[in-house]
């Protein structure tokens, strides 16, 4: 199994890492008079008449079983290192990593009486990687392990990357009730997914027979390139401009204040989102039951401790050639996380309100909860700090703050759902942030 072969396991980690790739953002609602509240509810418009959104960055990173640090280890002689040891000893049967980044490049909010209209660009990553406890287990430990056993070695993946177009209209139908749409254009640059993940891997005990069963289908246009090597990552094909590749998703929202100090949010982001893939597609299928002689796994020759270098991983077994798969030309079409937003906030004075808030995202027909409650403090007429304590992602100590600063008509703010591990991304399971500027008038 040549390093190429490891660094497709690994590339995930890397590119939630370093691109800081279902977002939440629970601290970033409350966020008082911003147009970057209006993300997570097109109903929370600016109490201004006209904000011009300059560019804005948020990332998401989860991974349910360790972080960089826990499996990673630099090399002495340069490189990193996989430590199989540390990885498999913080594995569930089932473990998950996902990641986002959106990028706004612009935004803008108009009001006209009760009227107001939203108009924004962004480019968004999403990549969700699914992958049993015995496809780590095997690479670290060997079959050895799994004679006369049948084994599950087969990931789900899906990673997006798209542009998102978004006309919003909102109307203020009286004092206590503001309802909003925002229909989005969505133009697909790069997607690889899994359709059919059956995958398995039976060793017996008379001379290693091995047996790889599989029903496996994965779906590309680009992001993932298959030839006689195997499979290779281009991330040249994400800075693809707009395409032929198509979407659509829509935006709901409404605020009600029934009494005066209450406000009642509650939004529906990303529904129906779909893009149809058939610019560059391809179908990559693994399918039929096939019968290796002698096929050990045992990387111990390559093995340093409990760790394995990237770099000097010699062709053991390549997992390509034992799923066997064909390529054809095809479409397809990839759904996109949804979620929703239910929230209440109170104002206890001029300067201190209250706030909770549920989420939840569906994706894949999975649904994700979190859950947050905190207090908004406006500590000067051009400084607004926010704090929350969240359930999120499984986790129960995410401490989230968020802060405006207004100088004039320039609008900084930044907000994150775990203040701690923004400054720690690398030894963090569970970390996410935006920070950007508005102008506003």
């Amino acid at each position: 199994m040549n390093s190429k072969q490891y660094l497709l396991l690994a590339v995930c980690f890397f590119w939630a890492i370093f691109s800081m790739t279902g977002q939440d953002e629970l601290s970033l609602h409350f966020m008082p008079d911003n147009l970057a509240a209006a993300r997570t509810n097109p109903s929370l418009v600016p109490d201004s008449d006209l904000v011009i959104g300059l560019p804005n960055a948020g990332f998401n990173l989860y991974h349910s079983s360790g972080n960089f640090n826990d499996i990673f280890r630099d090399n002495p002689e340069g490189g990193l290192n996989v430590d199989f040891g540390s990885w498999i000893s913080k594995l569930r049967p089932e473990n998950e990593l996902i990641t986002n980044l959106d990028v706004q490049t612009v935004g803008l909010f108009l009001r006209k009486g009760k009227i107001g209209i939203q108009l924004n660009h962004e480019v968004r990553f999403h990549s969700s990687f699914i992958y049993p406890d015995t496809y780590i287990r095997l690479l670290g430990e060997g079959n050895a392990q799994y004679i006369g056993e049948q084994v599950n070695i087969g990931p789900d993946i899906q990673q997006d990357a798209y542009h998102s177009i978004a006309l919003g209209l909102s109307y203020q139908l009286n004092d206590k009730i503001n309802v909003s749409v925002r229909p989005k254009l969505l133009f697909g640059i790069g997607n690889t997914m899994t359709t059919r993940k059956e995958a398995f891997l039976e060793t017996s005990d008379e001379f290693y027979q091995t047996t790889i069963t599989t029903d496996y289908q994965l779906n590309s246009t680009g992001i993932l390139q298959y030839d006689v090597d195997g499979f290779n990552f281009d991330f040249e094909s994400l800075s693809n401009g707009f395409s032929s590749n198509t979407g659509f998703a829509l935006d709901l929202g409404v605020r009600i204040k029934p009494i005066e100090k209450l406000t009642i949010n509650l939004s529906w982001i990303d529904g129906l989102a779909k893009i149809n893939w058939k610019e560059n597609a391809r179908i990559y299928k693994s399918q039929g039951t096939t019968l290796y002689e002698g096929v050990k796994i045992d990387f111990s020759d390559i093995l340093q401790g409990d760790s394995l270098n990237l770099g000097n991983a010699s062709d053991t077994l390549n997992f390509d050639n034992l799923f066997e798969f064909t390529a054809e030309d095809g479409t397809y079409s990839s759904e996109l996380p949804s979620r929703i937003y239910f929230s209440a906030a109170f104002q206890l004075t001029d300067k201190f309100t209250l706030h909770g808030l549920f989420f939840n995202e569906n994706f894949r027909d999975e649904n994700r909860q979190a859950y947050s409650f905190g207090v908004q403090a406006q500590l000067h007429k051009i400084i607004n700090l926010g704090v929350n304590y969240s359930y999120r992602f499984d986790s129960a100590t995410n401490i989230g703050l968020n802060t405006t600063i207004k100088l004039g008509p320039v609008q900084l703010f930044a907000a994150t759902d775990n203040i701690i591990h923004v400054f720690q991304p690398f030894a963090a399971d569970n970390v996410n942030g935006r920070a950007g500027v508005n102008l506003v008038f």
